[in-house]
């Protein structure tokens, strides 16, 4: 069993050189995040991804 864990403090400091405002940065997040996560879960092939809920 494999668990994949979706840390957001990662997706801060991946996003920290754009120099964004706390919420260019959430909104940046999101959009992100809701691409990323169709991708996460057929990846994962049923596995639990622990910390993906935050940003469904």
């Amino acid at each position: 069993m494999v668990l994949v864990i979706v840390v957001g403090w990662l997706l801060t400091d991946l996003l920290a050189p754009l120099d964004l405002s706390w919420k260019e940065r959430r909104t940046k997040e999101l959009a992100l995040m809701e691409d990323l996560v169709p991708q996460l879960r057929k990846l994962a092939q049923g596995c639990e991804i622990s910390g993906l809920a935050t940003y469904e």
